[in-house]
């Protein structure tokens, strides 16, 4: 199945897998792309770089690989059993030990952007309304203020925004934004969860806000999903020439 669906050139995100890891190390990805497919238990990925600088694998490791193709998501568990540098470029040999599956849950899959947009932080009357329909309704007969803002990642469940206006975690938004897709505009509002808010120093933005979006109806979800895999496939398409 492997040399069916990973080609040389799809993108790949690594997790450390061990049983023991730090909080940083759960929390960091390795962003990289596939060099080569030796066959169904191995392969070769170039060595991750950040801001120019290699981030060498250790030996022995396992890490949770998920492989960005043009047939989806695909996710299998890795270790890495040797590194050398061939034709200039570091390598980093892999082999697999797990079975490659199929990530179903699209609306996962992160999309880094910097798209503008708009928040409005719910008062009390706008949350006990609960419907996402009332509330927009309230906000067009209340001519509704918003705050400007700066989507930076986006999934079909939710986004990380900057933005100047003070939110308190755990409070209720609606996020205004607008998208190109296949040359035709489109407009969402959606209700979100404030999950972490969190205050930047030395920013342009003053905080960042984690959120979940909330009441979301399933084609409103499908055609997100399908604008952040657009984008993706044409950023891949770039890098790749």
């Amino acid at each position: 199945m492997v040399t069916k669906v990973i080609r040389a050139g799809d993108k790949i995100d690594l997790v450390k897998s061990n049983s023991v890891l730090t909080e940083q190390e759960e929390k960091r990805v390795y962003k990289s792309q596939v060099y080569d497919v030796i066959g169904e238990e191995q392969l070769k990925i170039a060595m991750p770089q950040e801001k120019g600088r290699l981030l060498l694998l250790e030996l022995e490791a396992v890490y949770r690989l998920q492989f960005y193709t043009e047939n989806g998501l695909y996710e299998c568990k890795g270790k890495v059993v040797d590194r050398y540098k061939t034709d200039n470029i570091y390598v980093v040999v892999v082999d697999i030990i797990s079975a490659l599956k199929k990530i179903q849950r699209r609306e996962f899959y992160r999309l880094n952007c910097l798209l503008d947009g708009q928040i409005h932080i719910l008062d009390d009357e706008e949350l006990m309304a609960g419907d996402i329909k009332r509330i927009l309704r309230m906000h067009e007969l209340n001519e509704a203020t918003y705050e400007k803002a700066v989507i930076v990642d986006i999934s079909g469940g939710g986004a990380r925004i900057a933005t100047d206006c003070q939110v308190e975690e755990d409070s209720y938004i609606t996020l205004k934004f607008q998208v190109n897709f296949k040359n035709n505009f489109q407009e969402y509002e959606l209700l979100a969860h404030v999950v972490t808010a969190k205050k930047l120093e030395n920013k342009k933005k003053a905080y960042e806000l984690r959120i979940e979006f909330e009441q979301i109806e399933n084609n409103v979800r499908e055609s997100l999903i399908k604008y952040i895999f657009e984008q993706e496939r044409k950023k891949r398409k770039s890098e790749k020439s």
